[in-house]
């Protein structure tokens, strides 16, 4: 979110919210890869505020209001967004993150929260936060799921193809975050058999996942579950029978 104009970007969601007949729905983050930060010209240290004000506004915007306000980071003149969105007052903003500023930020800008690999503790401090705030706890949205759940008729061979994909991904956080001084999501693995004992990377057949998410849900309730399908550097067309697969197999079993 700091790398953007809340303006703009409220005006982008607007439009694609009417072309989609009101299906849109927005994600955010605060960022914390370092060098993008040097790229736009963003001091790293600005993003949390940067983000919380930009919220503010697109809010405000997206559900109709003129807005005038100048501070630190914008100076805006009687604005509005038009058109309007479909949605009212506006489109579902999601939060993501994995500090306690995540989840505040979420409870106050959000209306929903996700945080891959979550626990029951993340979800419990969640709805506290929003009864905190006054606000309802009734038809919350809250997004998890394992980081990395592929289903295959061939695990083995599946993580095979995968494994060296994955490991890439995940030192490549594991330095990011670190240099952000952050903590990463996981140590450094050395090779695919540290990665197959990390349990990060999980391939398994469709009677395994659905006991897997079943147990999962049964501890932090989720109102939407998720896991990466595609591992970087690989063509689309590799996930698709694993998507096939998870559709046909492990999907219906929670309908």
């Amino acid at each position: 979110m700091p790398f953007h104009n809340p303006v703009r970007l409220a005006e982008d969601i607007a439009v694609v919210d009417v072309i989609s007949g009101g299906r849109f729905e927005f994600g955010v983050g605060v960022g914390f890869k370092l060098e993008e930060f040097e790229s736009f010209g963003v001091p790293f240290k600005e993003r949390g505020a940067r983000t919380n004000e930009s919220l503010e506004i697109m809010r405000r915007v997206l559900a109709g209001e003129r807005v005038t306000l100048q501070s630190a980071f914008f100076d805006f003149k009687n604005v509005k967004v038009t058109p309007e969105p479909i949605q009212k007052p506006h489109p579902h903003i999601w939060l993501g993150g994995f500090t306690q500023a995540a989840l505040r930020r979420a409870v106050r800008y959000g209306d929903g929260f996700t945080v891959p690999e979550a626990n029951r503790d993340v979800y419990d401090r969640y709805i506290a936060e929003l009864r905190k705030q006054h606000r309802s706890t009734e038809n919350i949205r809250f997004a998890s799921g394992f980081q990395w759940l592929i289903v295959s008729n061939d695990p083995d061979k599946t993580f095979n193809e995968a494994a060296d994909h994955i490991l890439y991904q995940a030192n490549n956080y594991t330095e990011w975050l670190s240099k952000a001084g952050l903590s990463p999501l996981t140590a450094y693995l050395r090779d695919r058999e540290q990665l197959r004992h990390s349990g990060l990377l999980k391939v398994v057949e469709p009677e395994m996942a659905i006991t897997m998410i079943r147990e999962f849900v049964r501890n932090v309730p989720v109102t939407h579950y998720y896991a990466w399908t595609l591992p970087p550097g690989l063509p689309p067309r590799w996930a698709q029978a694993h998507l096939e697969l998870f559709a046909s197999k492990v999907i219906p079993a929670f309908r």
